[in-house]
């Protein structure tokens, strides 16, 4: 074969295969339109807490996973560091430190607060570094070096090595069993003995005359045997050294600048430059060049990546010049998007999917509203879809193209009869005669239903306006489990066609809808495990998010940020609290169910998954509860997270508050107020005693014919007094009763309203007292005491008097089972609806009707 051919071939396979590794990876934007600051990234870290942290141009970002915060600089926070000239640096230290460097600046951050340090002159003063140093370094083991002086000092020990005899400059540190590898400008590594501060080998990383292709800058990182290097100047360079063989080896060289370097326990390194991304496995040498990045829409971004970072989870996350954030991790989009851009360009009206259609051979026809695509799943087809004329289209192709479903109805394998309306999703058991309606609090991802597709594993799918979702039936409970999948799985952002669901013969699923359509490998939808451990991220007190630092009701709540923050302590009258949590799932927030407890409040484990927690489903993956009129005490909020598996064998985060009781209900006001009792029993007995005997001396001095004469006196005056109580009495209840009457009526309106306000909202779980009062234009204080006054309850009680009241009644109708009148009358857990039920008729709500005699 000619030479020239054989080389075009290699280079088109070559071009192939880089094509269909690069189609592994599809990136998701996050930018300034989910909240990030500024859409110039330059520096991306993770905190050990599993926050991610983005440096950008204008300020810091802290990331939760839904929720940026911010930390702002200013100008009295830069200090001069004349001995960096490299790229954007950070170090975190074990003191909750961020050691932020740019070429000839040094910033710190303080996490504890999110702020800026001010004053970092005086820092380095009080460390014995008078004239300011010229760099700063971590190691391996996150201790900080400084250089001062041609020396380096290691922070809070004795260790200093001297490097005033090198003349070259010191770009960067490593170390690795208690040796501590320097890294120069002229491609040396230096190796010193920590423990006797001597020098023990001097290795080169090339040849002298190359010097002036790498001399700029450089960046270490530490490997499994050794530790990786970029090194840019004319060139840019990629290379490892072997600390056991003492040996350099250069992986990749480059006529351009290499950004960032990351490398993952696999040894797969990860390197961004001007245009695209290097991937590298390290140990067989396999290299990976990706100029152009796909979003998982189909298109196509092309554009400089600054820095690059591999988290814990094993997601890749990728900062731009301009364009903020792309991430991906290889389970993140279970769903294929096949957007607008692989359909005709000249189509400029929304391109309508509406049916799906598989031929003897395999093939897949999509029926737009204008025309009819065949789908080539093949990585070797340049098209993915590719516009078939109808005359050849085979006719029976055709016919089930045009037979598609509009009705969004179904009967499953079980005789279930399921049916899609514009308001929750019907199913009628025919064998029970029983209907139910599911909605969104059920589950549901939305409400409006396009289309229902039962699989050959017998699972029902359910298209919506709004996401995806997959109902598992328990064959022999019949228990229904919803799992909800948004365009963080790969679903359409917009609407889904209606009755456009479709199952291959291979079991893969089809979704169409506008502008697009999904596709579902069935092996895509297991879920890993990820090791959650959810961070406490916010505090809200009344509604009102809770700061550090700043003062509520006269006291600090929080001194540290609420990640810092493992304890709190409260006034009486702060009680009102929301907790916020997040499971940091970078991978698929919307996949994150979460259970909580509170001790001393709730009786077991709450569970609720993020799209479940009310009526318009949040797919942020962030957890936030609320517990209102908590009583003076001890209490430990506990939350654990996981993923669609259900498995809760992950980490428990826990939360210690103190609700202190008011000064008059402290064991010291107690004490005062007993002792206070028993003087005055004390001072009441000694009165009482000495006028009783002053009383019976005078008595003992009058006459005894005195006791006859007062005897007639007092019978006389007593028949007087009845005659006149007699006549008064009379008058004060003729105008009594007429005065009783009007506060009668006007105690019964008050009754009247404030029950047709609790009725309204019965089935309203959250509905408060201050809800109430607020509904009756009454004020905390005073809807209490009416209460008391007119039925000796709280409102608290007299609210949950009326939903065990309707709930009784609902349980003699005997339509609804004890679950669902539990919800309808807005108790948030059936054990503690049946423990208040107990309380108020002395029975459990399932003996309740047979109790009245009654039968479900």
């Amino acid at each position: 074969m000619n030479p020239l051919i054989r080389a075009l071939i290699i280079f088109l396979l070559s071009i192939s295969a880089l094509r269909a590794q690069s189609d592994n990876f599809v990136f998701s934007p996050i930018n300034v339109l989910q909240g990030l600051s500024d859409n110039q990234i330059r520096y991306i870290l993770q905190l050990p807490d599993g926050r991610m942290v983005f440096k950008t141009s204008g300020n810091i970002n802290i990331y939760d996973g839904v929720h940026f915060k911010y930390i702002h600089q200013t100008l009295p926070n830069l200090y001069p560091l004349n001995g960096y000239d490299g790229f954007y640096r950070i170090y975190q230290g074990k003191d909750s430190l961020l050691w932020i460097k740019d070429t000839h600046k040094l910033m710190c951050v303080d996490l504890r607060t999110e702020k800026y340090l001010s004053g970092l002159d005086s820092y380095f003063k009080k460390k014995g570094f008078k004239k300011g140093i010229d760099d700063l370094f971590m190691d391996s083991g996150q201790h900080l070096w400084f250089l001062y002086s041609g020396k380096l000092y290691k922070e809070n020990s004795s260790t200093i090595i001297d490097l005033s005899a090198n003349k070259n400059r010191l770009q960067d540190l490593m170390s690795r069993n208690n040796n501590l590898y320097l890294f120069y400008d002229n491609g040396e590594v230096i190796c010193y003995d920590l423990k006797t501060k001597r020098k023990l080998y001097t290795i080169a990383a090339y040849p002298s005359e190359q010097r002036a292709f790498f001399k700029n800058t450089s960046l270490a990182v530490k490997g499994n045997n050794g530790f990786y290097q970029l090194r840019n100047g004319n060139k840019g360079g990629f290379f490892f050294f072997d600390t056991q063989k003492r040996i350099w080896k250069k992986i990749l060289e480059t006529n351009y600048t290499l950004n960032t370097l990351v490398v993952n326990s696999n040894d797969t390194a990860y390197i961004s430059c001007t245009n695209g991304i290097w991937i590298i496995n390290c140990r067989n040498g396999e290299k990976r060049y990706m100029p152009t990045l796909k979003k998982v829409d189909g298109s196509i971004l092309n554009t400089e990546i600054s820095t690059l970072f591999y988290d814990k989870q094993g997601g890749l996350w990728l900062g731009t010049l301009n364009q903020g954030l792309l991430y991906y991790h290889p389970s993140r989009y279970k769903f294929k998007y096949i957007g607008r851009s692989y359909f005709q360009k000249n189509a400029s009206n929304d391109i309508i999917v509406q049916s799906f259609a598989q031929d003897q051979k395999g093939n897949v026809y999509i029926k737009s509203q204008s025309d009819i695509y065949q789908y080539h799943s093949s990585s070797k087809m340049d098209k993915v879809l590719t516009v078939v004329s109808l005359s050849l289209v085979p006719k029976e192709i055709l016919e089930k193209l045009n037979q598609n479903n509009q009705t969004v109805s179904i009967t499953d394998i079980r005789g279930w009869k399921w049916t899609g309306t514009q308001d929750g999703l019907k199913v009628f058991d025919p064998k029970k005669q029983k209907e139910r309606f599911f909605y969104t609090k059920d589950g549901l991802s939305n409400n409006f239903i396009h289309a229902l597709l039962e699989d050959h594993s017998n699972n029902i799918w359910v298209t919506t306006s709004y996401g995806i979702t997959k109902l598992q039936i328990d064959p022999i409970s019949n228990q229904i489990h919803f799992t909800n999948f948004y365009s963080d799985s790969g679903t359409l952002e917009g609407e889904y066609s209606d009755g456009a669901a479709f199952e291959a013969k291979d079991g893969t699923l089809y979704f169409g809808g506008i502008n697009g359509f999904n596709i579902l490998n069935k092996s895509g939808i297991n879920s890993k495990k990820i090791p959650f451990s959810p961070l406490f991220t916010n505090l809200f007190l009344r509604g009102e998010r809770v700061e550090s630092g700043k003062l509520y009701d006269s006291h600090v709540i929080m001194n540290k940020t609420a990640p810092y923050t493992k304890e709190i302590k409260l006034s009486h009258n702060q009680n009102f609290l929301t907790f916020e949590y997040s499971a940091l799932n970078y991978q698929n927030p919307s996949q994150t169910y979460y259970r909580y407890e509170l001790e001393g409040v709730d009786n077991t484990w709450r569970e609720t998954s993020i799209g479940g927690q009310n009526e318009n489903p949040d797919s942020d993956g962030i957890l936030k509860t609320s517990y209102t009129n908590l009583s003076p005490g001890k209490y430990k909020f506990k939350v654990m997270a996981s993923n669609n598996n259900l498995q809760w064998n992950g980490l428990v985060s826990e939360l210690n508050i103190t609700i202190n009781a008011p000064w008059w209900k402290t064991p010291i006001a107690y004490i005062l107020f007993t002792s206070l009792f028993i003087a005055i029993i004390i001072s009441g007995l000694y009165g009482y005693i000495y006028n009783t005997r002053k009383k019976m001396e005078r008595n003992h001095r009058e006459d005894i014919l005195l006791v006859r004469i007062r005897n007639l006196i007092e019978q006389c005056d007593f028949l007087q007094s009845e005659k006149e109580t007699y006549l008064i009495e009379k008058n004060e209840n003729t105008i009594g009763s007429a005065n009783k009457i009007n506060e009668n009526n006007a105690d019964n309106e008050f009754l009247a309203r404030a029950l047709e306000q609790v009725e309204k909202n019965l089935e309203v779980s959250d509905y408060s007292v201050e809800q109430l009062s607020r509904d009756l234009c009454m004020d905390r204080t005073g809807l209490y005491r009416k209460l008391i006054a007119l039925l000796d309850k709280s409102p608290s009680l007299f609210i949950r008097s009326i939903r065990l009241q309707r709930a009784a009644v609902l349980i003699l109708e005997g339509k609804l089972n004890i679950a669902e009148i539990t919800e309808k009358v807005g108790f948030s857990s059936s054990s503690y609806f049946s423990k208040c039920f107990q309380e108020m008729y002395g029975c459990r709500p399932s003996e309740y009707a047979e109790k009245t005699g009654n039968s479900t």
